[in-house]
């Protein structure tokens, strides 16, 4: 084991090891914020996906043309080896993403009312990406596929290649913001699956070509969904779930199957945002299940800011790293997992 990797576990143990104490059932862990410098770390990025290529982190802004220029978009990435040195603390200095560019030539002309990206998955050499679009007083959902080049290090995205995405449900700034791959599938699903506002969750399944092969059940889940992992050999998977109670009324959240089941958060009462990861399952033939591995709940700022946690990826087998939109500002932390 190299000394980044066992500083990582050391702190690891420390971290984890007080909240399991006190419940082992559903453990609250700190987040370790990770220092970022450049344009990703500016409140404009707004970043609402993250994906791994190889052992690169890319970093999915929602409004990518803010950071190129003309038809070419701006993503960004960083190195694994990078992040786990920031981990680590071996490197204190704050992280420079290299930007990628995306070809994706009239996107934002050719989908009526776009409001950004929201999600991105990668299937060996292809990219696929979920657009929101607010067409009047109605939500509309796309995908889009193109390819991922590490030679040139930029995307190409295939204009030709445009579906839309049946949502559901009409919701004011909700759409599909969260996807994963499963063979040559790609699944996306709504952020919004609470029972007062969506009777039966529908997770929607594309082929590699994005051709819209019919939906499959989804978990009713309260409040947000607004990221996902990629699968391990079982299927399984996590996601964020957020909740900024200033949503109350827009995303009318019933009572929470996780506090009745595992309990309330370390410190938590009702009203109080909500931050925390949930583990699903992609069943071949079934669809999306909740597992009955508990939550795992990240510790609340004392000063009551939520923070809109948009984007999620495992980090091999210690933990995960999530990032921020604008609220409160644009942060990346590294969050161990307890399991």
């Amino acid at each position: 084991m190299n000394s980044t990797r066992f500083l990582i576990l050391v702190g690891l143990v420390l971290m984890v090891g007080t909240a399991q104490a006190q419940d082992v059932s559903a453990p609250t862990v700190d987040v370790v914020l990770l220092p970022l410098s450049g344009p990703l770390a500016t409140p404009e990025a707004e970043v609402s996906g993250l994906t791994w290529k190889e052992d690169d982190l890319v970093v999915l802004p929602q409004f990518p043309e803010l950071f190129g220029q003309g038809d070419i978009l701006g993503f960004f990435r960083l190195a694994k080896s990078d992040i786990l040195s920031r981990i680590s603390q071996t490197d204190t200095t704050p992280l420079q993403p290299t930007m990628v560019g995306c070809q994706a030539a009239g996107l934002m002309r050719i989908i009526s009312g776009f409001d950004g990206l929201e999600s991105m998955g990668i299937m060996d050499d292809r990219v696929y990406l979920t657009v929101e679009a607010k067409e009047d007083t109605v939500m509309a959902g796309y995908i889009v596929c193109g390819h991922y080049s590490m030679v040139e290090d930029q995307v190409v995205i295939d204009m030709t290649r445009l579906t839309s995405i049946p949502l559901g449900v009409n919701i004011y700034n909700v759409a599909e913001e969260s996807m994963i791959i499963a063979g040559e599938k790609v699944i996306t699903f709504s952020e919004a699956n609470g029972q007062n506002v969506m009777a039966k969750p529908r997770a929607k399944v594309f082929d590699k070509t994005i051709n819209f092969l019919g939906s499959v059940p989804f978990p009713a889940i309260e409040y947000r969904v607004t990221d996902a992992t990629a699968l391990d050999e079982e299927g399984r998977f996590w996601i964020m779930n957020y909740f900024y109670p200033g949503e109350a009324d827009k995303l009318k959240p019933g009572p929470d199957p996780e506090v009745e089941k595992f309990g309330a958060p370390e410190g938590w009462s009702e009203g109080q945002c909500v931050e925390r990861l949930l583990e699903l399952q992609w069943l071949e033939g079934q669809g999306i299940v909740r597992t009955d591995t508990p939550p795992i709940n990240l510790r609340l700022r004392t000063d009551s800011q939520c923070r809109n946690w948009e984007a999620l990826v495992r980090l091999d087998d210690i933990g995960f790293l999530i990032m921020t939109d604008k609220y409160p500002a644009t942060l990346l932390a590294f969050v161990p997992n307890p399991y």
